[in-house]
């Protein structure tokens, strides 16, 4: 494993910086400040071992609040390896089944929403992809553990291939999409599109400095143990 430090910041606009204590302000930014902050990189690559060849590895991003490097960083080393080695740079979620058990869970779900593709009897409305859907939405919920356990177990199986069909009380429905709570944010998943989605991890307020930054090896401490817990999920080619 290894990291950089990566520095971004917005320019484009004048403001005002404010004391946060006295509501004075303290500067009147320009259009040409840029108010850069630091971004971690961790870059992770697993060994290979004597019956696993290594495919994949890892990038962990840190964010502050809805901040971020992960788009334009991914971007241009897309294109550095293109232009450079003619090689591919492939991002994707780690695994769907990792995404499912790290996302949803008994105390965020808030909702299920079903689709099912409805085609006419008459043959001449099916000449497009279809003709309809019907939409169901399920909420309220109360899970037993059993009951909870059950419906996981479909959610992963839905997660595991995009044409995988969701069955609900003896029906099958063609996309399953749940809405959760992460972060006190509503977020709407669709299951079988989970290739760009992210995981979100929140960093321990331990690790927190006084002026709001980590501590550095504290992080490097703590997403060993992450990376560690996400290679162990990760698809691997076995020789």
């Amino acid at each position: 494993m290894f990291y950089t430090k990566i520095y971004s910041g917005i320019y484009g606009s004048s403001s005002d910086i404010i004391d946060g204590s006295t509501q004075r302000i303290k500067y009147k930014k320009k259009s040409s400040d840029i108010d850069t902050r630091p971004f971690y990189l961790m870059v992770i690559f697993p060994k290979d071992s004597e019956n696993v060849t290594v495919q994949k590895g890892l990038f962990i991003f840190q964010n502050v609040g809805q901040f971020g490097v992960k788009t334009i960083t991914t971007t241009l080393m897309q294109d550095f390896f293109s232009n450079e080695f003619i090689i591919t740079l492939k991002c994707n979620t780690i695994s769907p089944d990792l995404f499912i058990k790290k996302v949803i869970r008994q105390d965020n779900i808030k909702k299920l929403v079903m689709i099912k593709n409805i085609k006419s009897s008459d043959n001449s409305d099916n000449i497009g992809k279809g003709y309809g859907s019907e939409v169901r939405e399920i909420g309220n919920f109360y899970f037993n553990e059993k009951m909870w356990g059950r419906l996981m177990d479909k959610i992963r199986y839905v997660a595991g291939g995009r044409y995988n069909l969701f069955e609900f009380e003896q029906v099958a429905y063609d996309n399953l999409k749940v809405i959760v709570d992460i972060g006190g944010r509503t977020r709407k998943i669709n299951l079988h599109n989970l290739e760009n989605l992210s995981i979100i991890e929140a960093i321990p307020d331990e690790i927190k400095m006084a002026d709001g930054h980590p501590n550095l090896s504290m992080l490097l401490e703590h997403f060993t143990k992450v990376a560690t817990e996400y290679l162990e999920e990760m698809v691997l080619y076995i020789r």
